[in-house]
């Protein structure tokens, strides 16, 4: 076994068990279905969320080239996965007794759940040139640092319409840059 084929066994297990919170946190509120007031960006950024977990495992192939791994460059690579974990969990509300409003626990945790993601995506357009995929300053920058933007006016703000307006657009963004940058294994770029 080679190192990637080694290394990339942790980052699946932390993307897995992100995922596994978010799986298991949509059970949990169908199963309770009647004591839940449910919030459609709530369900949006739930699927977002998966997909940024699924982006995020395919995204780590292109780092099978990479030989000489160290420790240090490993522990930063499990920032972004811990990220997704850690958003994950918080995003999803606690199950407690009575109704749970999802849309006053999406306002409630907006400010942890948007700087998690905000952490993941400053990780995302620095780990690439840190590991030599791509340099710094390229145009698709330019996307990340917008959806940057959009999260923290999502964390800062309780206005519905600002929450609206940039889920809309993170999801055209991820949508538009999976396709362009990342639809084949491997692929990095416009290719």
């Amino acid at each position: 076994m080679d190192a990637f084929n080694y290394l990339s066994v942790m980052v699946s297990l932390v993307l897995g068990l992100g995922m596994t919170q978010l799986f298991a946190g949509i059970g949990n509120m169908v199963q309770i279905r009647k004591r839940v007031s449910p919030y459609w960006l709530h369900s949006i950024w739930i699927g977002l969320l998966i997909a940024l977990h699924i982006q995020m495992w395919w995204s780590f192939w292109a780092m099978r080239a990479e030989r000489d791994w160290t420790y240090g460059e490993f522990a930063f690579v499990l920032i972004g996965p811990a990220t997704l974990c850690i958003a994950s969990h918080a995003f999803l509300p606690e199950l407690i007794d009575g109704t749970i409003d999802v849309k006053k626990h999406y306002y409630d945790a907006r400010k942890v759940f948007f700087g998690m993601l905000i952490v993941a995506a400053v990780w995302g357009i620095v780990i690439e040139p840190l590991m030599g995929l791509r340099p710094l300053l390229i145009p698709f920058r330019l996307v990340q640092v917008t959806g940057i933007g959009l999260m923290v006016a999502c964390a800062l703000s309780s206005n519905p319409r600002v929450h609206v307006v940039s889920t809309l657009l993170i999801t055209a963004m991820l949508a538009t840059g999976t396709v362009l940058t990342r639809y084949r294994l491997g692929q990095t770029g416009l290719e």
